[in-house]
């Protein structure tokens, strides 16, 4: 009987730390509601981010309601992004070219937008 006390004791003891050990990237998870320059709204949604950093999702646009999902690499023809989670940065070679930056600061994800040497702008995203 009393194995199982201190066995019960330990496991409420432990779960605080539980929450500690979340992935890296956890805070990525979800959805962002944000709006791109020149492109119009924009919805970021994050399933996962895998150990190695890479997420895994989608993006949204409202303009011609184009869908591209993340993937190993960026290719405009399938449509795919390859979106990377380096501590609390996220790069996403987007499919429709071009490069997003962006720090998350709690709900909020912002940076810039850069396409080729003629367009960089500022975006934000914010978690909803």
């Amino acid at each position: 009987m009393k194995s199982r006390r201190v066995f019960v004791i330990a496991a409420i003891l432990s779960a605080p730390l539980a929450v500690l050990a979340q992935p890296a990237g956890a805070g990525f998870v979800g959805e962002w509601q944000g709006q791109v320059p020149g492109i119009g709204d924009a919805r970021l949604i994050v399933t996962s981010v895998r150990p190695d950093g890479q997420i895994e999702g989608r993006m949204e646009f409202s303009l011609q309601s184009f869908v591209s999902t993340f993937g190993d690499k960026a290719d405009s023809a399938k449509r795919t992004n390859r979106g990377v989670v380096s501590g609390s940065t996220l790069g996403i070679d987007s499919a429709l070219g071009g490069k997003y930056e962006l720090s998350r600061n709690g709900d909020q994800l912002s940076g810039t937008y850069t396409r080729g040497t003629t367009m960089s702008v500022a975006v934000s995203f914010k978690k909803t």
